[in-house]
């Protein structure tokens, strides 16, 4: 794997010294046809989040949340630090955004 294209990911992998263990690591639970539906909501909840029409708002934003925890819960730790490193998102800005999702006490990012 060239994690060179991944640089959140390789700094992560060289500071806990897994670079000999790449080939262990599965980074996504999904395959290609649950990759390319989770894919597809994404992008028309991310349409219908730009409507004008409050209702339809508030139901993308419940996707929104349904999303996050579908996909996030795919997703391995690294691939999840890659994709918000990419985005220009840290840690706080994702608790912010899903600040209303909470379970015991603890928020999730």
């Amino acid at each position: 794997m060239d994690l060179d294209k991944y640089p959140r990911t390789k700094e992560l992998i060289q500071e806990i010294d897994l670079a000999d263990k790449l080939d262990r690591i599965k980074w996504l639970q999904f395959d290609k046809e649950e990759a390319a539906t989770a894919l597809a909501k994404t992008y028309l909840v991310s349409i219908l989040s730009m409507s004008s029409n409050p209702f339809i708002k508030e139901k993308a934003k419940k996707l929104t949340d349904q999303l996050y925890f579908s996909i996030g819960y795919q997703l391995h730790g690294f691939a999840k630090e890659e994709g918000n490193a990419q985005l220009g998102y840290t840690n706080a800005d994702i608790t912010r955004i899903f600040k209303h999702i909470a379970l015991g006490g603890s928020r999730y990012y």
